[in-house]
């Protein structure tokens, strides 16, 4: 046997071409895996960090809402108002008024045609010129045939008839006189006046349109505008008969309006209704107000709180109200304010605020420091730092 060892110089390995790309390729995939994972335990590691924490939202309160004591709702009416109309029919040729206008006694609101009217008018005054006339010739023929009676010249029967003349012509022109005054007051019925100082508040018709003082077709409007005193708006409520004990006339009341529910007016109750309604178990009571301002309108809704006593001179009526869970509050210690932790995209913010008494078990009312509606920490921990990261606590 040979002892010349073998020759492993000729011995090669053949790798397929693209070989040393795919190992590049799985040590990046391999390379980007593992960065993935570091950034999911970091952020994992971070939120498990995080404190776990209870939120509560900071209401805000109408004052309509936040005054107490027994309460119905009602609407603004008006005591006096009117529908203006005229006697007789007509077609508008003037319309001096729009919604929302302040007239006066006595200013023309509309006037009607009167052509046709006006010139019966002058057929009915010559008429009654020519009854005038004759009346005249009859007294005075009446009054030359007196005394020649006594003569002979003229008979009794010549005298009774010319008394009779006189007293009918005397008869003509009276019935005359009073055609013409039947129409002139027809024609003063053809303008329409306000009754009373007030504002206008519905224009029901347009120059052109026929009106009367009823509507007596689709044509025909029945009124010309609605006309309403606001020294007179009141509020108009149906109090439950078990509330009733709480108003009495005269008794002193809040008003608030559901357009404004931030703003109290006071009033007071002027009339109770003598009667109850069995259906609706209420009894209606009207309520005015010792305080007005332009916001207060016909119709609008309106909250109404009976108080069993009037508030101090120059007291402002209770406003709206901040209202945060107590569990929210960080009393301050030393002399310092107290203060809440308001969550911001998973940070808390420290705010020092002002409170102003009880709400109600378990609520705090805030004068200063928040505006309502931000997402307060309840029961902070007291390790929590203005800017921690927080996370809300979810049950399991």
């Amino acid at each position: 046997m040979s002892s010349v060892p073998p020759d492993l110089s000729r011995l090669r390995i053949e790798r397929p071409p693209g070989a040393p790309r795919r190992r590049l390729r799985a040590w990046k995939a391999w390379a980007g895996l593992v960065l993935a994972l570091s950034a999911l335990l970091w952020w994992w590691g971070a939120r498990g960090g995080a404190v776990e924490v209870d939120t509560a939202r900071v209401l805000r309160v109408s004052a309509a809402s936040a005054a107490s004591g027994t309460a119905a709702n009602g609407y603004v009416v008006a005591r006096r108002r009117a529908s203006l109309s005229t006697d007789i029919q007509g077609r508008i040729v003037e319309l001096n008024v729009e919604e929302g206008d302040r007239v006066r006694q006595g200013d023309v609101i509309a006037r009607l045609d009167t052509s046709e009217a006006e010139a019966t008018l002058e057929r009915l005054l010559s008429l009654e010129a020519e009854a005038r006339a004759q009346a005249t010739w009859a007294g005075h023929d009446h009054a030359r045939k007196l005394p020649l009676v006594a003569e002979g010249s003229v008979t009794a029967a010549d005298l009774d008839l010319s008394r009779a003349t006189h007293e009918r012509a005397a008869a003509t022109l009276a019935a005359a006189q009073a055609a013409v005054s039947e129409l002139r007051a027809q024609l003063a019925k053809s303008e329409v006046r306000a009754p009373f100082d007030g504002v206008i508040t519905q224009k029901n018709a347009e120059v052109g349109e026929v009106v009367a003082s009823f509507s007596a077709g689709a044509n025909t409007r029945g009124s010309v505008a609605t006309l309403v005193d606001f020294d007179t708006l009141e509020v108009q409520v149906e109090l439950a008969q078990t509330s009733l004990r709480a108003a009495t006339e005269g008794a002193p009341v809040l008003i608030y309006l559901d357009a404004w529910p931030d703003h109290g007016y006071r009033g007071r109750v002027r009339q109770i209704w003598p009667q109850a309604d069995r259906q609706k178990a209420t009894v209606e009571l009207r309520a005015e107000f010792t305080e007005r301002d332009e916001r207060i309108l016909p119709e609008l809704g309106c909250r109404v709180v009976f108080l069993t006593e009037a508030p101090a001179e120059g007291e402002a009526p209770r406003g709206a109200e901040l209202r945060v869970n107590s569990r929210a509050v960080v009393e301050g210690e030393g002399g310092a304010q107290a203060s809440v932790f308001v969550l911001v995209d998973e940070r808390v913010e420290r705010r020092e605020i002002v409170l102003a008494g009880a709400a109600g078990p378990g609520l705090s009312v805030v004068a200063s420091g928040l505006s309502g509606g931000e997402t307060v920490v309840l029961d902070p921990p007291a390790g929590l730092r203005d800017g921690d990261t927080v996370r809300l606590r979810t049950d399991e």
